[in-house]
């Protein structure tokens, strides 16, 4: 899976911000955490949830499956806006 590349993102005072340029249904902005922008900077390249999930444990401390259950989170409302390749 991959961030779709009409999805652009830039980081505004600590937040990350991806809107859609171009061909796109959403017609937001979508405004994340670092956390989230990094699971969203993961997806710049083509990769699965598993690696983003093995990438996020090794950087961060905290039980798996609550890490798990943030990408899980993240990858969702990306999907749900149409910005996620599949």
């Amino acid at each position: 899976m991959k961030l779709k590349d009409n999805f652009l993102t830039q980081v505004i005072d600590d937040t990350q911000v991806m809107v859609a340029a171009g061909d796109s249904d959403f017609s937001g902005i979508i405004r994340s955490n670092s956390t989230a922008a990094e699971i969203v900077d993961h997806l710049k390249e083509d990769t699965t949830r598993d690696e983003i999930i093995a990438k996020m444990c090794a950087k961060y401390e905290g039980a798996d499956e609550q890490i798990a259950s943030d990408v899980d989170m993240v990858i969702a409302t990306l999907r749900r806006v149409g910005a996620i390749e599949e």
